[in-house]
Parts: C-alpha cells; structure tokens; sequence
C-alpha cells in the first residue's frame, strides 16, 4: 500500500472514529451533551483534529443521520431481492424499522426528533423506493397512495416512539393479556396492510 492510500486510509478510520464516539457520548448522555470538545477527548485528540473532519457539531451529526438512513436503505435492499410480494416486504421493512429503532435508540432518536428540521434528501429517497410498493398492494394510483405512506409512516414511528417512552413493560402480573411491544406493533402493522390490499 502506497503512502497516499495509506494517508486516506487513515484519514477515513479518523472519521469513524470521531462518529462513533459521538454515538457512544449520546447512548450514555443525549445527544445535547455531544460537542466537539468531548468528542476529542473521548478519542485523546485535540479538537482541531475533529474540525478537519467536520465543519461543526451539526455537520457531524447530519452524516450520523445520513448513516442511519444508508443503514436502513441497506435493509431495504436486501429485502427486496428475496421477497417480491409487496405486502410481506413492507411487513418486513416495518419490522427492520422497529429493529433498527430499538437496537440503535440514540441514532433513531436523532433521526426522527421533533426538535431537528426533516433533512429531506434522505426522507425523500426512502419514500420514492417504497411507493411503487403502496402501489402494486393496493391497486391506487401513485398520487393515492401518498397519503396511505404518509398514515405507514406515522403508525411505525408513532407506535415505536410510544413504547420507547414507556420504557418498562407492564408487568404480566398486572396486566394478564400482556403481549410484547413488538408483537402489539406486527399486529398493528398487520391489520393496516389488510385494510389497505386490494386482494
């Protein structure tokens, strides 16, 4: 390996360095309590390090967005090449959501907070690759189906971010029909996409 692709190699571990350890800052502290300063720290370099990196804390933290949304893209992908039936791949892509919600709760609470503008260019990708999905399960037209996506999307991250906030499940003890939060959201998702195929 030559020393130029030596240099970039580093340079990109470097990077991954600098948004791993502002993930690791926010599992345990939230996401205000990220700066650039902590950051270096918690990698044992000097800031300067990190703005070569990044323009600002905003900056680092639209590429730990824009991560977040490759990740799930990813997801995407692989389901689709081996399901074709348009109602199982959008169950399974509601589950990959819960998934990857709960397994990285600090990435998709960045992701989706209220208190950060939609940074569109993901959303908007995302959306387009599943619209022909709404179309085919429900026989509409892509202008019909833009308000079922819109009510999809709501129930995933509506129901996601209620049981997150719930934290602890009630205890079987008190409630005697108690099931799993992620059966409650298949049952929810199930009963959503049957009430929307055409078959």
């Amino acid at each position: 390996m030559g020393h130029i692709e030596r240099k970039q190699r580093d340079k990109e571990a470097n990077r991954q360095k600098i948004l791993d350890a502002a993930r690791k800052i926010a599992a345990s502290e939230g996401w205000a309590a990220v700066t650039i300063r902590k950051i270096a720290t918690e990698i044992e370099y000097t800031p300067p390090i990190v703005y070569e990196h990044f323009e600002n804390k905003e900056d680092l933290l639209h590429e730990i967005i824009k991560s977040g949304f490759r990740e799930l893209h990813h997801k995407f992908t692989e389901e689709r090449q081996t399901e074709t039936d348009p109602k199982a791949l959008i169950m399974k892509l509601s589950l990959n959501h819960w998934d990857f919600a709960f397994q990285n709760q600090e990435l998709y609470q960045l992701m989706f907070s209220l208190e950060r503008p939609v940074h569109d260019e993901e959303m908007l990708a995302r959306f387009f690759e599943i619209k022909e999905l709404f179309v085919q399960l429900t026989g509409k037209t892509e202008d019909d189906v833009l308000e079922i996506i819109f009510n999809w999307m709501c129930l995933k991250n509506g129901t996601i971010s209620s049981f997150m906030k719930m934290k602890m499940p009630p205890p079987s003890s008190i409630v005697k029909t108690y099931r799993e939060p992620r059966e409650v959201y298949i049952g929810f998702i199930e009963r959503f996409l049957n009430s929307i195929a055409k078959y």
